[in-house]
Formats: C-alpha cells, sequence, structure tokens
C-alpha cells in the first residue's frame, strides 16, 4: 500500500508536466497562427493597394477629359470670341431699334415743327411782336434739345442738288447761274444721328425755262 502512493505521485507529476507542456504549446501555436494570418486591414497591404488605386484614378480621368492642355485652351478662347461677338450684336441690335424708335418719333414730329416756323415766317404786326418772340425762343429750345439727341438740319440754299439729300419740286432757269443749284428750301430736311431722317424739298436752277417736277 505504500509503495503505491508514489507511483500515483510520479503519474500526477508527469501529468501536470505534460499539461504543461500542452499548454506551452498551445500559445506558440496561436502566435504562428497570428503571424501566418495578418490582418487584412494591415497597412502592409494598404501600402501595396495605393498604386494600384492611383493608377485606376489616372486612368479614369484620362479617359473623361479626351483632350490636351492645349486643345482645351483652345476651346476656351473659341467660346470667349464667340460670347463676344454675340454680345456686340445684341448690342448692335439695341442701339439699332433705340436709334428706328427715336427717328420715327421725329417724322411725327417735324410737321408741327413745320408749322412754328411758317408761323415765324409770316408778317406780323407790332402788337404780336412779344408773342413772336415768344414762339421763337420756343422753336429755339426745341430745336437746341433735338440738336443735342443727334438731330441736324441738311443744308441745301446754295448748294448742289444732291438726290440723295434733296427732293426737287420746282425747276427755275437764273440768268448767270449754273444747273443744278438749289434755290430755295422750301421744306427743311434733316440727318438723325448721321441717317438720313427726311430729305430737304427744294427748288433747283435749270438751263431752260421755269416748270414744276413732272410737268411735260
Amino acid at each position: 500500500m505504500g509503495k503505491s502512493r508514489p507511483e500515483n505521485d510520479d503519474r500526477a507529476g508527469d501529468s501536470r508536466s505534460v499539461s504543461s507542456e500542452s499548454g506551452t504549446g498551445g500559445e506558440d501555436s496561436i502566435e504562428i497562427l497570428e503571424v501566418v494570418g495578418m490582418d487584412p486591414e494591415s497597412p502592409v497591404e494598404k501600402e501595396s493597394e495605393a498604386p494600384t488605386l492611383a493608377a485606376e484614378a489616372e486612368e479614369k480621368s484620362g479617359d473623361s477629359i479626351p483632350y490636351s492642355k492645349r486643345e482645351l485652351y483652345d476651346i476656351l478662347l473659341r467660346q470667349q470670341a464667340e460670347f463676344e461677338n454675340a454680345r456686340k450684336r445684341l448690342e448692335r441690335e439695341k442701339q439699332e431699334t433705340r436709334q428706328r424708335i427715336s427717328m420715327d418719333l421725329l417724322r411725327r414730329f417735324l410737321p408741327i415743327l413745320d408749322n412754328f416756323h411758317r408761323a415765324l415766317d409770316e408778317a406780323s404786326s407790332p402788337a404780336e411782336d412779344s408773342f413772336r418772340r415768344g414762339v421763337a425762343l420756343t422753336v429755339q429750345q426745341m430745336q437746341e434739345l433735338l440738336r443735342r439727341e443727334g438731330l441736324e438740319e441738311i443744308e441745301a440754299t446754295g448748294q448742289p442738288f444732291d438726290p440723295h439729300l434733296h427732293e426737287a419740286v420746282e425747276t427755275q432757269h437764273v440768268e448767270g447761274m449754273e444747273e443744278g443749284i438749289v434755290l430755295e428750301d422750301l421744306r427743311k430736311g434733316y440727318r438723325f444721328q448721321g441717317q438720313l431722317l427726311r430729305p430737304s424739298l427744294v427748288r433747283v436752277s435749270t438751263q431752260g425755262g421755269r416748270r414744276r417736277e413732272g410737268d411735260a
């Protein structure tokens, strides 16, 4: 009986030693597994993937912009030139529209101005002198205002007849005067901002006898 106890003790000791050895081996196996099975989010793998992602991004950017810098610059210059031409064309059309509206209004106003001139050409009595001076001052102010806006009278009397500016309604023979000279301005003509607004109605000198335009 006394001998069997030491054997049991020896077996217990052996079992403890085996268990301790097996415990040590387990820790080593865990460490080996951790080294072999590396974490996929480790920095090493990220560094290896970075060049690939950069290459893919560069390839995509190259596919989305199929032009060189020089070509893009030329396209930009053309677009800018087209925009500038469109802006100038629009501004010119607006200016022409304003001028056309102004000319139409002035054409309707000129007969009123003609009546003022006819009234001033008529003889008046001394009692009407003050009224005449008031009308003359009013006409002068209107003409000054229209002149600042671009209205100008066409010089006719004593000038050679110009079919672009004058409309002959009567001819008259005058001794010693060459043919085709404007003798009298029967109705004033005007230009507005350099364009003909209304031609002058004139009497023109001729070599023959006096006749009206359209007579046989």
